[in-house]
């Protein structure tokens, strides 16, 4: 109790109000006296529609049926225009997405890091996680802990398959083969679905972001189907119920104050399109313009200055874009207004992503990722932006974002229409004037020999530790990722888990595990629970300076003070990309310090003296070269030369890569400098 009002400390009276309302409306819940629990009965549901003339059941249905222009993506307006356009720009690809289509109807299904899961035989089973082998029980949403998995195993996992993403698959599939049986499974599993999960009960319930990205979901999936045989009148009623009921549960738990990140801007944006979706129902005009305005207002609060997501992970910053990317496109697609404050803070995340893009395309994945998105998962690598990127392009017409971001994609086409191709195709490319930039907000800095695919480029952080608790941030101040003539060589780890494994989510924010120093093996942060800390490390910007010598970084931070240890890291990077990267470390008592270097999977490393180690591509001509030079202000000290270890990277959620890393250790109770001077071989 104690706790709980402690937490409770400094909350706005808004605040107060809104989280008492939840409790209350949970507690009825689960006294079973809620009206919340039951889906309205048809007769209710019709009379939602009253004055709209579609208060008969079968005018109901017979409207939904028809196409309604302007209310949804592009490529609903003109099937036959759309499936054209992909087998002319993306036929390459038609295969692969049958193929896709074809293991998911046979049962076998590839979320997340995870390939060929299996949650059961002729139907998914909604509640169980095939990694811990655990089903979650059927109980009310409120018993469940986000953050605890011994009754669900990895949440992430069941949630990623009752999302149904999957079902994009399914109904392209089904428009480019004309088969029912893609639709067919559509239905299936959307009957399946709704029996197996009555309102309220269940881990799928827990989360509004999952009702809202499942809501998504069915009206894609609704829009490929609307003419299928297997979509009954009987089937689409209650599919329509669901739906709208599943709007004024969202509206109800928006997590205004409990996840106020892309939670709550997912839910908003589900909110704006269910509202769009029952734009003649009662409550359907204003589910938009709550969603809308939620919407708003989170750009005011998460969006720095500089364009940088206040979370401080490249994912999420993608998520977010790709949340207001889909707001102004379905803003003009009704010939509504968009408001400045949008197309602003959009053009300025698309240019931190532009600039923090690798040369061979992926982006690192600096904090946390949870291995999802928006749009049709598994469509190339996930550390991939760049499809962003060109949506970016075309809705600002941008030729810095096109060329960043390459030739035209599958997303573009399915959000934008044959026409937001065009306008992509149209664009003439140009790279970036700058080829180093400094998001000062965020903390993050980029500089790159050019925009070529061969270039060579390296970010360093020096930013804030997070928004709020910093939950998806990672211990990671002073730290750096570098590639070498367009192959990553030393690389953030990524983040593998969340809650399943507290070990591994431990690891993987950790300093050790990122291009980072640490001092007697601790890290800058440290972590207390799977979103929290039990300490966070203040960085500090000292200088940014580019003249003719090249770019110079200089920081700090106060994380290691706990030891008696004060830390500067500073980047000098010359105009031929000859890079020092120098480590000072003044203390008073004795401490372990050691520098950790984590290696791409496609590279491998050579020690060829205590001080000097080279890197080698796998496939490739890469030779980096990396020299230690050493000095203190005193004695000798104690170093032990570099050495590599296994290690398992993390390219996305789940998934793990045999890789190695780099560590160099140092014993001493005095001050001292450490340089590491990086050469690129030509």
């Amino acid at each position: 109790m104690i706790s709980k009002l402690r937490k409770l400390r400094g909350r706005s009276l808004g605040e107060l109000v809104d989280r008492g309302r939840r409790k209350a409306l949970d507690l009825s819940e689960r006294a079973g006296v809620s009206s919340t629990l039951t889906l309205p009965t048809d007769e209710t549901f019709l009379r939602q529609f009253r004055g709209s003339e579609l208060a008969a059941k079968k005018d109901l249905l017979a409207f939904f049926r028809r196409p309604r222009h302007g209310r949804f993506f592009a490529s609903f307006e003109d099937k036959d225009a759309t499936i054209a356009a992909f087998m002319q720009k993306f036929s390459q690809q038609a295969d692969l997405l049958i193929e896709r289509a074809d293991r998911i109807c046979s049962g076998s299904f590839d979320l997340l890091g995870y390939k060929d899961l299996n949650f059961g035989a002729a139907m998914p089973d909604w509640h169980f996680e095939p990694i811990a082998g655990v089903r979650s029980p059927m109980v009310h949403r409120s018993r469940f802990s986000e953050t605890d998995s011994k009754l669900t195993g990895d949440k992430k996992i069941v949630w990623e398959l009752n999302r149904h993403q999957y079902f994009s698959i399914l109904g392209r599939a089904y428009w480019l083969t004309g088969d029912e049986r893609y639709a067919a499974t559509i239905v299936s599993h959307l009957e399946d679905w709704i029996d197996k999960n009555p309102p309220q009960m269940g881990v799928n319930w827990v989360s509004s972001l999952e009702v809202a990205f499942r809501s998504i979901s069915w009206i894609w999936a609704f829009n490929f189907i609307r003419d299928s045989q297997s979509l009954t009148d009987e089937i689409l009623f209650r599919f329509l119920k669901v739906l709208s009921f599943n709007a004024s549960h969202i509206e109800q738990n928006l997590s205004t104050y409990t996840s106020p990140n892309t939670h709550l801007t997912g839910e908003a944006l589900g909110l704006y399109i269910l509202g769009s979706f029952f734009s003649e129902h009662r409550l359907g005009h204003p589910w938009k313009a709550r969603g809308y305005q939620v919407m708003l207002e989170a750009l005011k609060f998460q969006i720095r200055r500089d364009g940088g997501y206040v979370e401080q992970s490249t994912q999420y910053q993608r998520y977010t874009t790709d949340f207001y990317l889909c707001l102004i496109l379905l803003r003009r697609r009704e010939e509504a207004e968009v408001d400045p404050l949008v197309e602003n803070s959009v053009r300025k995340l698309l240019e931190f992503l532009m600039y923090v893009t690798q040369p061979n395309g992926e982006t690192p994945l600096i904090g946390d990722d949870d291995g999802g998105r928006l749009h049709f998962p598994n469509e190339g690598e996930f550390a991939d932006f760049r499809a962003t990127l060109a949506l970016g392009a075309a809705v600002f017409e941008d030729p810095h974002l096109k060329f960043v971001a390459g030739e035209a994609n599958g997303e573009l086409l399915w959000l934008g229409g044959p026409e937001l191709i065009e306008k992509y195709d149209s664009i003439s490319a140009e790279p970036p004037s700058d080829t180093q930039m400094q998001f000062a907000r965020s903390g993050v800095f980029t500089v790159r020999t050019g925009w070529e695919k061969d270039a060579s480029y390296l970010l360093a952080d020096c930013g804030e530790h997070g928004f709020l608790n910093g939950g998806h941030a990672h211990a990671d101040a002073l730290g750096f990722v570098l590639s070498a003539k367009g192959i990553p060589v030393f690389i953030d780890p990524g983040t593998y888990n969340y809650t399943a494994d507290s070990g591994a989510r431990d690891l993987y924010r950790s300093t050790n595990s990122h291009n980072c120093l640490t001092v007697n093996g601790s890290s800058s942060s440290e972590p207390c629970g799977p979103f929290s800390w039990k300490s966070v490390a203040s960085a500090r910007v000292e200088c940014w300076t580019e003249d003719a010598k090249g770019v110079v970084l200089a920081g700090t931070h106060d994380g290691f003070g706990r030891f008696g240890v004060d830390y500067k890291r500073e980047f000098r990077i010359s105009p031929a990309f000859r890079i020092e990267i120098l480590d000072s470390l003044e203390t008073k008592t004795a401490n372990l310090f050691q520098i950790n270097l984590i290696l791409h999977p496609s590279v491998y490393a050579e020690i060829e003296s205590p001080f000097r180690f080279s890197c080698f591509a796998k496939a490739g001509s890469l030779k980096l070269l990396t020299v230690v030079t050493m000095w203190t202000d005193g004695e000798e000290i104690d170093v032990s030369g570099w050495a590599v270890e296994p290690f398992q990277v993390s390219p996305q959620y789940g998934a793990l890569i045999e890789s190695s890393k780099l560590v160099m250790s140092v014993r001493s109770d005095r001050n001292f400098w450490i340089r590491n001077e990086i050469t690129i071989a030509n």
